[in-house]
């Protein structure tokens, strides 16, 4: 009887060692205190494909081209100065920003290298209105009259054979009557006179604004 209840109770204590060494032992799923955990492997690293070439971008001599083909209404831009012409709505052209509504032209080939420079600000008077010579004032400046082809109303457009900071071709533009369109050393104003010994100052781009 005695050496039954001795049995027992080490067989009691036999399992209660075993219950406590199960709870003692860390799981597969959790690392051992004061080690840092491995990744089993690891992962690559990723890079952003090259971005794709930006093929919706014109040419800016194909840009110029289609303007002076009369296709695209157009900024004058002068290079010289980072401004723009302006159609004022009393006629004279002055030098603005490039975001009024009178800075908008379309040229308009003549023939013979010559153009209508057509203002495309609307008028109260309503037609077109194109570029003039106006001898009103002493040098030549610039107004817009009524579209006709005339001689003070053509102008020749030619290239200088330069780009501007944006890359696009630069021009020279002249009325064969009464000379070369400047812009004054202050950048004031434009004006017509034959170009003396100091050269000119006034080369022209053409900034793109869509279609007409």
């Amino acid at each position: 009887m005695r050496r039954s209840a001795t049995l027992a109770t080490g067989a009691a204590l036999t399992g209660l060692a075993l219950v406590l060494s199960a709870c003692s032992t860390p799981s597969p799923a959790q690392a051992p205190a004061g080690v840092a955990s491995t990744p089993s492997a690891t992962a690559p690293e990723t890079t952003s494909p090259p971005s794709a070439p930006d093929d919706t971008r014109v040419d800016p001599a194909a840009a110029t081209k289609q303007i002076l083909g009369g296709k695209r209404q157009a900024l004058i831009h002068i290079t010289e100065d980072d401004k723009d012409w302006s159609a004022s709505y009393e006629g004279p052209i002055t030098i603005g920003s490039g975001t009024d509504d009178g800075a908008r032209f379309r040229l308009i080939p003549a023939g013979n290298g010559q153009f209508l420079i057509e203002a495309l600000r609307a008028r109260e008077e309503g037609g077109r209105w194109c570029v003039n010579a106006d001898t009103g004032d002493e040098p030549v400046s610039l107004g817009t009259v009524k579209c006709a082809e005339n001689e003070n109303t053509l102008f020749r457009i030619s290239a200088t054979g330069k780009s501007d900071d944006k890359g696009r071709p630069t021009h020279w533009i002249n009325s064969e009557k009464f000379g070369t369109v400047q812009v004054r050393n202050d950048g004031s104003a434009l004006y017509i006179q034959e170009v003396g010994d100091g050269g000119s100052r006034g080369t022209f781009s053409f900034v793109d604004r869509g279609a007409l």
